[in-house]
């Protein structure tokens, strides 16, 4: 059966047995779908004013351009009335099971969420000191050095950093960095603290995904600067 993105069936054909059975098991179960009668009966005055028009413009022996204009509109209007009746009756009805709303060729809708591919790429980062103890940091793609970038499975850069004074050396694991931040962008600034001047600046980053299930990329080597 042809089709748009969408349950409305593209050929007239198709979409004439589409509705014809909607409408049908529409009226069977309004009652137990809990369909007011007024909605319904919308519903079932349009499908008598669409089919005929549809039987007229079908007969290519007797038909008349205003024949196939009267049906191209009447399918338009009654198309934006399914819709209008299945989001409010039938796709987020409770009492419709999704074997109900496939049997009508409607949409049945996800509601598991879809697993992200797995992180694995380590950020690109470039950091520029601004002045104040302020530095800009820019993580980008592996596949995209030219400008910020986030990563496409990802919705944060997660960066943790140490502040030591010259000579120091930054710890091992970066659970034992001391301080912790996220960045909904990719190009952002990091507020060190003019009091830091003269400090090493040591950071590490990764990609993350904070939403179900949790995705989280390896981190970066320490990238290092001088605060001024």
């Amino acid at each position: 059966m042809g089709r748009r993105n969408d349950y409305i069936p593209l050929k007239d054909d198709d979409f004439f047995n589409f509705q014809g059975n909607l409408v049908n098991k529409v009226v069977a179960n309004k009652t137990a779908w809990g369909i007011p009668d007024a909605a319904v009966t919308a519903l079932t005055d349009r499908r008598t004013e669409y089919e005929p028009l549809y039987m007229k413009a079908q007969n290519k022996t007797t038909r008349s351009m205003g024949d196939v204009l009267a049906h191209r509109q009447s399918r338009k209007l009654y198309e934006k009335e399914i819709r209008t009746f299945a989001k409010a009756y039938l796709m987020f009805n409770p009492l419709v099971t999704d074997e109900q709303r496939s049997e009508m060729a409607l949409t049945i809708r996800d509601t598991e969420p879809s697993p992200h591919p797995a992180i694995t790429d380590i950020p690109i980062v470039a950091l520029r000191i601004i002045g104040g103890g302020d530095i800009e940091a820019r993580c980008q793609m592996t596949t995209d050095q030219n400008r910020p970038s986030m990563h496409p499975a990802a919705n944060l850069a997660d960066y943790r950093y140490v502040l030591l004074e010259i000579g120091g050396r930054p710890p091992a694991d970066p659970e034992d960095y001391q301080k912790r931040d996220v960045s909904s962008r990719a190009k952002f600034i990091i507020h060190a603290g003019a009091k830091n001047e003269g400090k090493r600046f040591y950071a590490v980053f990764r990609w993350v995904n904070t939403t179900k299930p949790k995705q989280e990329g390896p981190w970066s080597e320490a990238i290092t600067v001088v605060i001024a």
